[in-house]
């Protein structure tokens, strides 16, 4: 029943979605740590004046956390890459700088 205020509470519903559809397609692609920081910034996002009417800030500020940690994974992600590549051999296709080419 969509009127359940417990299942479903108002804060959580825009129109004719709910917040947690929103996010289930958001996350859709996304895995652990990556998907729960993208789902507790739309979550949050998504109810800010209406769950702390008095402090509307305060959902802000939760979901500025959880976005920070997701840029700070995807900068570790970024990081690994290049660490991977740096150690990588280089392929047989390609000469070595310091060889001869006779």
């Amino acid at each position: 029943m969509i009127d359940d205020p417990v299942n479903h509470p108002p804060h959580y519903q825009r129109g004719n979605l709910e917040c947690i559809d929103a996010i289930t397609a958001a996350v859709e692609d996304k895995r652990g740590l990556e998907a729960v920081c993208v789902a507790n910034v739309i979550k949050y996002l998504w109810r800010y004046r209406d769950k702390h009417p008095n402090d509307p800030s305060c959902d802000p500020r939760k979901a500025r956390w959880y976005l920070d940690r997701l840029i700070e994974l995807l900068e570790d992600e970024e990081l690994q890459k290049v660490m991977n590549e740096l150690d990588d051999p280089l392929p047989e296709s390609r000469p070595a700088a310091h060889g001869t080419m006779d």
